[in-house]
């Protein structure tokens, strides 16, 4: 049975945001979502080189974001070391506010993007762009209906039945230019 309730979350600390603030440690943590893969096929799947994806795995492994499974023997009976995400990020929170957590936003912007970039043409399912107009207490509804959403469909794991898909959302306060942000309420002026 799915819960349709979204999971208690935290705040991450400073370390852990770092550790999860850059775009090749997100699409890691992505590929690594239901699969245990070694560094070589991490580095293939993401076209990076296996020493670029070592140094992100081995802080992402030390923060508890990966974990590395019982060593195998790979081709030519070389020793190798699969990694599995650990599902850490989804019991935390960003505070864009905070230094460290800022970079986490952008992080994940451009991982999704490099993703969509890569998926062959035929799998891009849709894109959606649209201003809407929110009360605070809509906005907050919408994000919680949102997450829920998005919380009941994160727990499927894979199966004979199922595919990976990416998905992104982001969401924030639309730039107004000046001349159309609303006028400032009447009352006391200041002398100047």
């Amino acid at each position: 049975m799915v819960n349709s309730e979204p999971a208690r979350r935290r705040e991450a600390t400073a370390d852990e945001a770092k550790a999860v603030a850059h775009p090749l440690r997100i699409r890691i943590l992505q590929v690594l979502r239901g699969e245990t893969l070694t560094n070589k096929e991490i580095a293939e799947r993401l076209g990076s080189t296996p020493g670029a994806t070592l140094h992100h795995l081995q802080l992402l492994t030390e923060h508890g974001f990966t974990a590395a499974e019982p060593a195998r023997a790979g081709a030519r009976n070389a020793r190798e070391i699969p990694y599995r995400a650990t599902g850490k990020t989804l019991g935390l929170t960003f505070n864009p506010s905070l230094p460290e957590s800022a970079l986490v936003g952008p992080a994940i912007l451009d991982s999704a993007l490099e993703n969509y970039r890569q998926a062959p043409e035929a799998g891009r399912m849709s894109e959606t762009s649209v201003t809407l107009y929110l009360s605070e207490a809509q906005r907050s509804g919408f994000q919680d209906r949102l997450a829920a959403l998005i919380s009941e469909y994160a727990e499927n794991q894979p199966g004979e039945d199922v595919q990976k898909y990416g998905f992104f959302s982001a969401m924030y306060r639309a730039a107004v230019p000046e001349s159309d942000a609303p006028a400032a309420p009447s009352g006391d002026q200041a002398d100047g």
